[in-house]
């Protein structure tokens, strides 16, 4: 999921201000210095400077991780040796597909210490689709999406007013944002073929994503199997017409016989 991560990461760091604002209340005006160097370097995924002098935190977590608030702690330290006049704000957004289940406090004898956490579903898709940023639109489809179907609508109009490569790019950022909502990704292959909607999803594209090479090669295993069983090919004719490897059709009948 690495990967994954960064683009979120890149899509933020262009301030995707509706987003911004749902999250603090205010404006971002300034992307801050995200890395600490020290034994064990440490790189925040956004620092912000909001309209009030104050500093903004946020941490994108795709996974339930119990030991949050020692992390969120070891940033506190850092941002407060950095920023040691400005009040500082520290925001967990849980981005996964599942339910969270994070702490968002730590406490021992001689310490309290606690932040903000919000998971992205409980933020209402439509407030992003309305803004002017294509960062907040993309940002929406991790949201609270009611009609998919009427996004990727939306999302088609905005994309189509672009430059082709300009476009593509954010295609690329929506496929991999899709990664954590894997039902949503499912029917995005229904709706641009089935609506006819001019979204190009290129070779290219699906050449380098997971989840469409999956599905190709579990498509190939299919055909595969009936061409084994039902024409009677061997292995070596099968690999050959299907231009894949003697190892991959042997499996492929395996697991058909073992069902």
């Amino acid at each position: 999921m690495a990967k994954f991560d960064r683009t979120l990461r890149d899509i933020i760091q262009n301030i995707p201000q509706k987003f911004i604002s749902i999250l603090t209340g205010k404006k971002g005006v300034k992307i801050l210095d995200n890395t600490f160097p020290s034994t064990k370097e440490r790189v925040a995924d956004l620092v912000l400077q909001l309209e009030d002098n104050s500093i903004f935190h946020l941490e994108l977590q795709t996974q339930n991780d119990k030991n949050m608030p020692f992390r969120m702690l070891e940033y506190y330290l850092l941002l407060r040796q950095r920023y040691p006049d400005k009040p500082i704000k520290q925001m967990v957004l849980y981005v996964g597909d599942g339910r969270l289940n994070m702490p968002s406090s730590l406490e021992t004898d001689n310490l309290r210490f606690s932040y903000e956490i919000r998971d992205i579903k409980d933020i209402e898709c439509k407030e992003l689709l309305e803004s002017d940023s294509l960062e907040d639109k993309i940002l929406a489809v991790l949201c609270k999406v009611e009609d998919f179907e009427e996004y990727i609508y939306v999302l088609t109009k905005e994309l189509l007013k672009l430059p082709e490569k300009q476009r593509a790019d954010y295609i690329r950022k929506l496929l991999i944002a899709l990664n954590y909502r894997p039902k949503l990704k499912e029917k995005l292959t229904f709706i641009l073929e089935e609506r006819k909607m001019p979204l190009t999803i290129t070779e290219e594209m699906i050449k380098n994503d997971p989840f469409f090479k999956k599905g190709k090669e579990e498509a190939k295993k299919e055909i595969a199997k009936k061409m084994y069983l039902e024409l009677n090919l061997s292995i070596k004719q099968i690999a050959e017409i299907l231009d894949v490897s003697i190892e991959f059709i042997e499996k492929a009948i395996n697991e058909k016989n073992k069902n």
